[in-house]
């Protein structure tokens, strides 16, 4: 009876021992430093004072993500809050010692250059296989705010992978044919300003395996650009008050987004396009028409007109409108509508130009499986939007239309 009572004792002793055990300080380095990288690197920090076993492990992480919105804010004095920021970016980067840094990402209150200019050239000059490179500049609260010229240094990380720059920053790139972004698949470019009608041209040739491109322009620069890039096969642009032209024949997904009707200028067929995604804003169907008359392989087609209502209700206000209509294309038994089989519209609010391309989208479309009309929520539409277009003839037999009022479908491109 004795025995057993201990025997008891010693299997309660041990499950409590067990509870209590820090089984995640067991794990090797190697899988804490993975389990750490999840984390931003203020996050990661604070582990730090766990233990000793977890003192230093932050510093071997090959990823730092710095933003100043994760920092403590003194709403009496902003400035004071940026330079506890700055002070703190440069501890982080005096203590770290991973062998590999191959991610960096940074969100700050442009406040100084020269942090910047040092910051960057820390990493540039340590992390010789940076991977990814993410820099957030964003609007500076002192009447000194100027934009930062964004380090050539950077085009010299012959690593990169991706690239993100955004706010606050000049592009201005060198011509010299040193600068080489040879692993560079992955660019995000918003918000900046260029330099010059050049320097986007000139970044673009330091890439020569770019897939994937992102362009968001919102300045008033007339300036005409040009996207050449053979290899790219993913593109995104949103631009105001440009002149684009597009030569990239290898493009899969295009999702395109402008102010003007006539700023687009395709010399080329896009074959091998699949997937367009058009912001529609009320002035560009001409561009819309361009578009599908030269890419024959559509098969998804989203029309997006929620995304511009913002912009459609500034013209309007400044009485730039004009009077909309659809114009169907020539026939041509090579066009999109041989191989559409998904086609939404995003803010439909039945105006008879939409009316029309809907329309034609039913009579022309001979494989389309999928019509999803999304009807504005502020639209007031007498009759119902399903018995309008179920009247219209359509050219596929298996095609499925379906109404809903308000964000209703759930659009995964």
């Amino acid at each position: 009876m004795a025995n057993s009572s201990k025997s008891k004792r010693q299997k309660l002793n041990c499950r409590e021992e067990t509870v209590g055990a820090d089984r995640i300080s067991d794990l090797p380095d190697c899988l804490l430093i993975h389990i750490l990288s999840l984390l931003r690197t203020k996050q990661a920090i604070q582990t730090s004072r766990l233990s000793s076993r977890w003192k230093l492990l932050w510093t071997y992480v090959p990823k730092l993500n710095l933003d100043i919105d994760s920092f403590p804010k003194f709403e009496c004095d902003k400035v004071a809050s940026i330079i506890n920021f700055e002070c703190y970016v440069f501890k982080v980067l005096a203590k770290h010692k991973a062998k590999y840094l191959r991610n960096f990402r940074l969100k700050y209150n442009l406040n100084h250059q020269k942090c910047l200019d040092r910051w960057i050239s820390t990493l540039t000059t340590s992390a010789l296989n940076l991977q990814e490179l993410d820099l957030q500049i964003i609007n500076c609260p002192t009447p000194t705010d100027c934009c930062w010229k964004l380090p050539h240094s950077i085009f010299y990380c012959n690593k990169l992978v991706v690239l993100k720059i955004e706010g606050h920053i000049v592009l201005d790139p060198s011509s010299s044919s040193s600068f080489q972004l040879n692993t560079l698949k992955i660019l995000r470019l918003e918000s900046i300003t260029f330099a010059n009608r050049d320097s986007l041209v000139t970044l673009l040739s330091f890439c020569p395996v770019l897939e994937d491109l992102t362009l968001k322009i919102y300045d008033y620069k007339e300036f005409k650009f040009k996207i050449c890039v053979p290899t790219l096969i993913r593109l995104s642009v949103s631009y105001l008050n440009k002149k684009l032209e597009i030569d990239t024949p290898s493009l899969e997904y295009f999702d395109f987004e402008c102010q003007r009707s006539y700023g687009l200028i395709c010399p080329t067929r896009f074959q091998n396009l699949v997937c367009l995604v058009f912001k529609y804003n009320g002035h560009n169907l001409s561009v819309l028409e361009a578009l599908l008359l030269r890419a024959p392989n559509l098969r998804v087609v989203l029309v997006d007109k929620y995304h511009n209502l913002v912009s459609c209700h500034h013209q309007i206000a400044k009485g730039r409108t004009q009077k909309l209509y659809w114009t169907e294309p020539p026939n041509d038994p090579n066009s999109l509508l041989s191989h559409l089989t998904t086609f939404y519209f995003r803010g439909y609010k039945g105006l008879k130009h939409e009316v029309d391309f809907v329309k034609f989208i039913l009579k022309e479309a001979r494989v389309l499986t999928a019509m999803r009309i999304e009807v504005h929520h502020h639209s007031k539409l007498k009759k119902s939007v399903f018995e309008e277009l179920s009247i219209f003839p359509r050219r596929s037999s298996t095609c499925l239309l379906s109404v809903k009022y308000g964000y209703g479908f759930d659009i995964s491109l």
